[in-house]
């Protein structure tokens, strides 16, 4: 009969985090990449099937009073290799690379959130729009202080998928630099900064563009063209466009990503989806003067009639400021007014 407990080197008493651990260390080092003897790949498997057992809290009750036999029939038998690449997120094509070289090589990264790290060393990794809408792989190293006061340069290689976004993260455990005060080492957060794009802003999986048209399109419909990453795109619009009007193109926004379905477009129904929607923000262009005969034109094509009374004491209006401009102000005004009230 198996002891678990004797496979992982712990006691009954030991708790979720020296499970998992004790689990890390051993399965690195008999991971059947960097073993190829048979009892390494033996032992590999063990470990594996008793992390799975008493990393649950469910399978480690049953254990506890009944033994191996009564746990080990209650559920479907796990593959250590899957159990390993969930956990740890390590591409193991190139794990025989990593044991050796020192370098760490990881499949994806996460939306998890880490701000439960209590102590934990920040590496922030820019990558583009365009890179985050096709995916790429980042390659750099990390510095960081070990026990004996040494530096070490550890080298990072991740394959960013496609559809990633601001603040993904990969969590490294004690991966960072070491604290003599607690005797602990931090753990490694890798976090994606996206940078700003020239032209499009993001919104979870929605692309948010302005473009400018005439008031002729406005009014006539019109086609025109956008650099959407590695292609133009031609959009096509046949409505009258009034002011602040804006548009959608669905499945031209950003590669969704696993779960990951928010959007600002009108449809909750996600399924079938790819890509998030393509949201254009439209500005009309007016003409800065028209001619005599220009308004004359305009009008018999409005069909607006010439008005006979005409009004002496009437006054000139003369252009003050967009509407938008005005409220920005306003907005600043109530601000600090409501600042000054804190103050006093």
């Amino acid at each position: 009969m198996k002891d678990l407990y004797h496979i992982l080197n712990l006691n009954r008493s030991a708790t979720d985090t020296e499970i998992k651990k004790s689990y890390r260390k051993l399965a690195f080092q008999c991971h059947p990449d960097k073993n190829k003897s048979e009892d390494a790949k033996l032992q590999f498997k063990n470990i594996s099937e008793a992390y799975d057992i008493l990393s649950k809290p469910d399978k480690r009750r049953i254990y506890d009073q009944f033994g191996y036999d009564a746990v080990s029939e209650s559920g479907p038998q796990i593959n250590p290799m899957d159990l390993f690449q969930s956990l740890f997120n390590v591409d193991l094509m190139n794990m025989s690379e990593q044991m050796d070289s020192n370098i760490f090589i990881f499949s994806d990264l996460s939306s998890n959130p880490f701000t439960q790290l209590k102590h934990k060393m920040t590496y922030n990794l820019e990558a583009t729009l365009d890179e985050l809408y096709h995916g790429t792989k980042k390659e750099f190293e990390i510095h960081h202080r070990l026990p004996n006061h040494s530096m070490k340069s550890t080298s990072y290689i991740i394959n960013i998928k496609k559809g990633s976004k601001h603040g993904d993260n990969i969590v490294v455990k004690e991966g960072g630099n070491y604290i003599p005060e607690l005797k602990s080492t931090e753990d490694l957060v890798i976090q994606i900064i996206e940078k700003k794009h020239p032209f499009y802003q993001r919104k979870n999986n929605d692309l948010y563009i302005e473009h400018k048209i005439s008031l002729i399109d406005s009014l006539c419909g019109c086609q025109f063209t956008i650099d959407h990453f590695d292609e133009k795109l031609t959009i096509e619009i046949k409505d009258i466009i009034k002011p602040n009007s804006m548009f959608q193109v669905f499945q031209k926004g950003m590669p969704l990503k696993k779960d990951d379905i928010k959007s600002l477009s009108n449809s909750n129904d996600s399924q079938g989806k790819d890509y998030g929607t393509l949201i254009i923000d439209l500005q009309i262009i007016y003409p800065d003067e028209i001619s005599e005969k220009q308004i004359h034109y305009l009008k018999k094509i409005f069909n607006v009639t010439q008005k006979n009374e005409s009004n002496d004491n009437a006054v000139i209006a003369y252009y003050y400021k967009d509407k938008e401009d005005a409220v920005k102000e306003l907005m600043n005004e109530e601000e600090e007014e409501g600042m000054g009230c804190i103050q006093q």
